[in-house]
This record gives C-alpha cells, sequence and structure tokens, in this order.
C-alpha cells in the first residue's frame, strides 16, 4: 500500500518540477508576446497617426500661402492693368499736347502772317504800282514779259506776291546793267511800222535803224522819232553795229531818257 502512494506522489512532484522548470527557463509564455506586439501596433498606429497630421498641416500651411499669395497677386495684377490705363492715358495726352502745341504754333503763324500781311501789304501794293508804272513809262522793251512777271496786285498769298515782285526786281536789275541789240516792228509817224533793227542801253536809251536802213531814230520817252540831225542818225546806227558785232566798242554820246528804278 505504501508503495503505491509513493509512486503517485513521485509522478506528481515531477509534473510540478518540470512545470516550474519550464516556466523558469523556457521561452516567455505567448500572452506577453502579444501584449509587446499590440504595443507595438499601438505606436506604428501613433506615428502613422503622426505623419498624416504633420502632412495635413503641411497642406494646410501650403494652402495658406497659396491664398496669401494669391491675395497679393490680384491687387498686383488689378494694379498692372490700371497702370497700363494710365499710360495709354499718358500716351494719349501727350498726342493731344503735341497736336495742342501744333495748333498753336499753326494760329501763332497766321497771326503773324496775317500782321505781316496788315504791314507789308500796303507797302507790297504800292511796290507794285509803282513797278507796273516804271514799265507804262518806261522803254518799250518786252512790255507784257515784265508785267506778266510782276503779275496783278493783290494776286495769291503774300509770298507768292514778294516772290513776283523779288523776280521783277531781279529781272529790272539785269535789263538795267545790260544791253543788246533785237528785231521788233517800230511805230512810226502816219501810222507806218516797219520791221527794225533796235538797240537798248539799260532803261536809260532805245534807238532802232530800220530793216531798209532808211530811217534812224531814238525813243524819246514816249515815241519813237527819227534822228533829229545827221550826227545823232550816224550814232544811232554805230551803236546798232556794236551791239551787233560789226564794229568795234566805241564811246558814243546819246541822249538819256531818266534815270531811276522800280
Amino acid at each position: 500500500m505504501i508503495p503505491r502512494r509513493l509512486g503517485r506522489g513521485t509522478a506528481l512532484g515531477l509534473v510540478l518540477f518540470l512545470t516550474l522548470s519550464v516556466g523558469a527557463h523556457g521561452e516567455r509564455p505567448f500572452p506577453d508576446q502579444a501584449q509587446e506586439e499590440a504595443k507595438l501596433l499601438e505606436d506604428l498606429q501613433g506615428l502613422v497617426r503622426k505623419l498624416r497630421e504633420a502632412r495635413a498641416a503641411f497642406y494646410q500651411r501650403h494652402r495658406t500661402r497659396l491664398e496669401q499669395l494669391e491675395a497679393v497677386r490680384s491687387p498686383v495684377r488689378r494694379l498692372e492693368i490700371e497702370l497700363g490705363d494710365l499710360r495709354a492715358q499718358d500716351t494719349k495726352l501727350d498726342r493731344s499736347l503735341a497736336e495742342a502745341r501744333a495748333s498753336l504754333e499753326k494760329l501763332r503763324q497766321e497771326e503773324a502772317s496775317d500782321r505781316r500781311r496788315a504791314e507789308l501789304g500796303p507797302e507790297l501794293e504800292k511796290s507794285s504800282r509803282e513797278g507796273r508804272e516804271f514799265i507804262d513809262r518806261g522803254i518799250p522793251y518786252r512790255v507784257s514779259d515784265r508785267a506778266q512777271r510782276l503779275g496783278a496786285p493783290g494776286d495769291g498769298s503774300l509770298s507768292d506776291q514778294l516772290g513776283r515782285y523779288w523776280s521783277f526786281l531781279q529781272e529790272e536789275v539785269r535789263v538795267a546793267r545790260s544791253g543788246e541789240a533785237l528785231s521788233m516792228e517800230v511805230p512810226l509817224s502816219g501810222g507806218r511800222a516797219k520791221p527794225a533793227r533796235v538797240f537798248r542801253v539799260g532803261h536809260l536809251v532805245m534807238g532802232f535803224v530800220t530793216e531798209d536802213g532808211q530811217e534812224a531814230g531814238l525813243w524819246n520817252g514816249s515815241q519813237w522819232v527819227p534822228a533829229s540831225d545827221p550826227l545823232g542818225e550816224k550814232t544811232v546806227r554805230e551803236a546798232i553795229d556794236i551791239l551787233d558785232r560789226r564794229r568795234t566798242p566805241m564811246l558814243l554820246t546819246l541822249p538819256v531818257l531818266r534815270r531811276g528804278a522800280p
């Protein structure tokens, strides 16, 4: 009876020893490992949550900065548009100012022209009238050409009239400083008109010799008249020959009509 009891006691003690030995010297039991894994998972989830929060905060800051930048860009765009409008208005004002200055200068020129016309107009008309009188009372030399060069009084602008009068004066100076021989028809006494060779010295002397050589004379200021004496006729014929280059130049004495100039 006793050995059987010991055997059962010995087996129970062995089982308890094995249990204690495994618990003391073997691996950790499964509940501790699961707890550690759960803790690691919790830490990992916390890290992911923090990353998500950081990402959300970054995007929020980015959106805020974009909104701030847009808030700045929008007024800048408006200012650029307004600046472009102001530049266009400035260009338009400069153009208007230039046109106004041009108009003012034109008005000043017109006013000055009117003033010059008021000042010079009467004097120019007087000079033109004296020029026509000079042609009418002077030698019968290209009368229509000289009168046409002078023009009608008051014809054209003031500058046109000045230009014509200047051209007239230049031609009259040329005539006054020159001499020549030309052919023309000379009206004589008794209603006769004969072709003749005519000489001119300035505005002062004109004489003629008819083509048939029978008559010679001078312009006396109002008409053609025969020479009053043989010496005068001889002088007229010599003047024609000299200007026609049929005789060498020599000193001649001829009656002078008058002195003067337009």
